[in-house]
C-alpha cells in the first residue's frame, strides 16, 4: 500500500476525537473506501484512528417509529436482521445493492454516507426517511439532518475533529418505502441512477430522493399524492426530479442516458409506493 501513516486503536469516542483534533487524521471503521483511496494515492493521512473496538458505535436499535444504526454496524446486518427488513425494507434493499457479500461484512452504513459519493445507494433511502446524523467532536456533539450533511462531491459537513457516531431514521409504522437502482452490469456496480421513495398514506405525501444525478444526493420537495391516482403523482414526481437534477457524463453513463433512465425509475418507484411495493 502506498503512503506512510501511523495507526492507533481507540476504545472511546472521546479518545478518537482527541486524535482527530491533532490534524491529518482519518477514522478507520470498515475501511472499504478509505484503504482503496490510500492505495491509489488519493488520500494520505498522517494517522489512522481505528474505531472498530468502540462499543458504543455498534448499536442497532429498531423501535416502533425510528431506527438507529451505529457507525460500526456492517451492511450485512441491515440485510439479515428481520426487524430491520420489516421496519425499513428499502434500506435493506439498498444495502444489498452495495458491493459484494464479503465487502458488506466490513462496509458500514455510516461509511457509505461519509464517503459522500453522489451515487451512494444508501443516501436516497436515508433522505426520504428524514435521517439525522449524530456527530461527536472535540468541542462536543451535534445532530444534523442528512440533507445538510452532504455539501459536495465526496464532501460532508464534518469538521476535522469530528466523526459520525450513528444515524437515526424516522419511520412511522404506516410508512411505505421503495428503492430502485439502474447500474451498468449485473452483480455489484455503482449506480447510474438510483431512486428512493417514502409514502405516508395518512399525510398523503410522497417523498422522493435521487442519486447519481447531481453533485450530492437530492431530496425533492414533498409531493401531494393519493393512492387512487398514482399516474398524476408520477407525472408530478418526474417533473420535479427533472427540474432538480444536473447529471454529468462519466465512465458509467452519459448525462443524456441518466436523463432518460431517471423518469423510468421515478415512475416505477411511485407505482411501488402507491400500488404494490414494499
Amino acid at each position: 500500500m502506498r503512503g506512510t501513516f501511523e495507526y492507533v486503536k481507540v476504545r472511546t469516542v472521546d479518545e478518537a476525537c482527541r486524535h482527530l483534533a491533532e490534524g491529518e487524521a482519518t477514522v478507520l471503521a470498515g475501511g472499504t473506501d478509505l484503504l482503496v483511496e490510500i492505495r491509489n494515492g488519493l488520500r494520505s493521512p498522517r494517522l489512522l484512528v481505528d474505531c472498530k473496538s468502540v462499543e458504543t458505535l455498534d448499536q442497532l436499535d429498531v423501535r416502533q417509529d425510528e431506527v438507529t444504526v451505529g457507525a460500526s454496524v456492517p451492511l450485512n446486518l441491515l440485510i439479515e436482521r428481520k426487524d430491520v427488513r420489516e421496519a425499513v425494507p428499502a434500506l435493506s434493499s439498498a444495502a444489498a445493492s452495495i458491493g459484494t457479500y464479503q465487502l458488506r461484512n466490513r462496509a458500514t452504513l455510516i461509511g457509505n454516507i461519509c464517503n459522500a459519493s453522489p451515487a451512494a445507494d444508501s443516501a436516497p433511502v436515508l433522505l426520504v426517511l428524514r435521517a439525522e446524523v449524530h456527530i461527536c467532536g472535540a468541542s462536543g456533539s451535534r445532530t444534523l439532518p442528512l440533507r445538510d450533511f452532504f455539501v459536495g462531491v465526496k464532501k460532508t459537513a464534518l469538521r476535522d475533529d469530528e466523526l459520525v457516531t450513528a444515524i437515526t431514521m424516522h419511520r412511522p409504522a404506516r410508512l411505505r418505502t421503495a428503492f430502485r437502482k439502474q447500474q451498468r452490469i449485473r452483480g455489484h456496480d455503482l449506480a447510474v441512477v438510483n431512486v428512493a421513495g417514502a409514502y405516508d398514506p395518512e399525510e398523503r405525501q410522497l417523498r422522493l430522493a435521487v442519486g447519481s444525478c447531481a453533485p450530492t444526493p437530492l431530496l425533492l420537495e414533498p409531493i401531494p399524492a393519493d393512492r387512487s391516482n398514482p399516474r398524476d403523482a408520477a407525472v408530478q414526481a418526474v417533473e420535479a426530479a427533472m427540474r432538480a437534477v444536473s447529471p454529468i457524463s462519466d465512465v458509467r453513463a452519459s448525462a443524456d442516458h441518466r436523463r432518460a433512465i431517471l423518469p423510468v425509475l421515478i415512475r416505477r418507484t411511485v407505482e411501488d409506493l402507491l400500488g404494490g411495493g414494499v
